[in-house]
């Protein structure tokens, strides 16, 4: 587990925070366009700052039994070439970099993580499997620093019911004020409100989405021969407003 503060300088009203991740590049039903979307949208959007879930290549090892020898095989370092040049552009706006199951399915396998190749070549932090983000917004007249709780995540299944509990619960054990779970590809949100001597406080599960599609034409996928549903691409935007603390979401 890791820490990570974020200082941010602005004057603005708001800030927006947007985590992608399950990307799974060189997968045929990756929809880079889309991704490469949302990087425009960052870079060009004042004060809007990402968080990376993890999974952002497709891994996908002869050993597993999601393997497709069909499917037209690019060397690992190429792949990882082309998320570093892509993110680039927006390299000062990442607050950092989790990794996720698949990078380490290339750890395990003696490769190494990519992602902390990643982080050293963007110069950006580097979040492991779960990071506690700390954001503080100066100047002081702000209200205190937004925490984040940010987890690649473990579960997956055919229905949401299960994974929002699984999210929901760390709640129990770990204390934030969002908590973001990637690795399902689904994506939800979801709004709690919690009691305490000073009065409530708003708290906020998520789960972050991807950009991989369960099936698509002229393709063929794991996740289509395994029968998962279709899921909604995208991600969650976040908007902090440092100065009354509140917190809103869209997708």
């Amino acid at each position: 587990m890791y820490r990570i503060n974020k200082v941010i300088e602005t004057k603005a009203d708001q800030i927006e925070i947007i985590p992608f991740g399950d990307l799974h590049y060189s997968s045929p039903n990756c929809k880079f366009k889309k991704f490469q979307e949302l990087i425009t949208y960052i870079a060009s959007t004042p004060n809007c700052y990402t968080i990376g879930m993890g999974d952002y290549i497709d891994s996908i090892l002869p050993k597993d039994n999601r393997y497709d020898p069909s499917d037209d095989f690019k060397m690992m370092d190429a792949n990882i070439e082309i998320i570093r040049l892509t993110l680039a552009p927006i390299k000062d706006r990442i607050i950092c970099l989790l990794t996720g199951n698949h990078e380490y399915h290339l750890h395990s396998a003696g490769y190494g993580d990519p992602v902390k190749r990643l982080c050293s070549d963007l110069g950006v932090p580097y979040g492991g499997f779960s990071s506690f983000i700390k954001i503080k917004v100066i100047p002081k007249t702000h209200r205190s620093s937004l925490v984040i709780y940010a987890h690649h995540g473990w579960s997956a299944g055919r229905r949401t019911g299960n994974v929002v509990n699984n999210v929901e619960n760390l709640s129990q054990y770990w204390d934030a004020d969002i908590y973001l779970v990637g690795h399902s590809h689904k994506l939800w949100a979801t709004r709690q409100v919690k009691i305490g001597w000073g009065g409530q406080r708003k708290v906020i599960f998520g789960n972050t989405g991807s950009f991989l599609e369960t099936c698509s034409w002229d393709t063929s996928s794991y996740s289509e021969r395994a029968g998962y549903p279709p899921l909604k691409l995208g991600v969650l935007k976040i908007k902090y407003y440092p100065k009354s603390g509140d917190i809103h979401l869209s997708e």
